[in-house]
């Protein structure tokens, strides 16, 4: 074994370390969760504003209709009672309570109609800005899902194009020690191999290295981790 035969079992690891990045990249993409999740959030205060301005307006509406009927009650009424039609005394008096009684009513009913019209204008804002709110929302959304459908993209590419680099990286690594490597990388998350830092450390799960596999390493020999059991590569330079 010699020290191109390490470099070149290296150079395999690094495409398999990048086609594990890259998978775990697409793996994390975010639909936009957290938009949606407000999103969810902000179609329930919509309901809620939307129902408040639908009972104001409708109460509002019905009062109308209301206060029609009873305008349309004390006019028939008065003209009854003072068109001729009625004349005996005790149906004047009668004519005459029933219109009192509207009239309170409608006086009722014109308190009301005042505190509603207070009431629906600021009703119906909420509602509407609470549908404007989801729209922009709704926007945002958007415009981030096409910004994770472009990252995807960019990963399918690098993926296809890391998955290409490996059959001719495979070709040039030796037989025995690609058995000993694939060994390694299946119980080890698919990394079997992993950088001397320049502490004496190992790059992957951060143990100090003795002084005598630091060296092995250097003389581009077989040796592991004594704590991750993966094999270790030493260079001076960033490849």
């Amino acid at each position: 074994m010699s020290s191109d035969d390490l470099f070149r079992l290296w150079q395999l690891h690094l495409v398999d370390k990048a086609i594990l990045e890259i998978r775990s990249q697409a793996a994390s993409l975010d639909p936009g969760k957290k938009l949606m999740s407000e999103i969810t959030k902000l179609e329930a205060q919509a309901k809620e504003a939307d129902d408040t301005y639908k009972a104001l307006h409708g109460e509002q509406t019905d009062i109308e209709l209301k206060q029609k009927g009873i305008d349309d009650k004390v006019k028939k009424f008065s003209q009854d009672l003072y068109g001729g039609k009625v004349v005996n005394p005790r149906e004047v008096e009668s004519f005459q309570k029933e219109i009192e009684l509207l009239k309170k009513q409608r006086g009722d009913l014109d308190g009301r109609l005042l505190e509603l019209w207070d009431l629906v204008p600021p009703a119906k804002k909420e509602a509407d800005s609470a549908h404007e709110a989801i729209q922009t929302k709704k926007a945002e959304l958007a415009d981030y899902q096409k910004r994770v459908v472009a990252h995807r993209a960019k990963l399918e590419a690098a993926f296809k194009e890391a998955t290409a680099k490996r059959p001719l990286a495979l070709e040039k690594v030796d037989k025995g020690m690609l058995a000993r490597y694939e060994s390694i990388r299946q119980k080890h998350n698919g990394l079997g191999m992993s950088r001397i830092e320049k502490n004496g450390s190992c790059e992957l799960c951060g143990t100090l290295l003795p002084r005598k596999t630091i060296e092995t390493a250097k003389e581009g020999r077989w040796v592991t981790c004594e704590d991750c059991h993966r094999a270790l590569y030493w260079s001076e330079s960033i490849v």
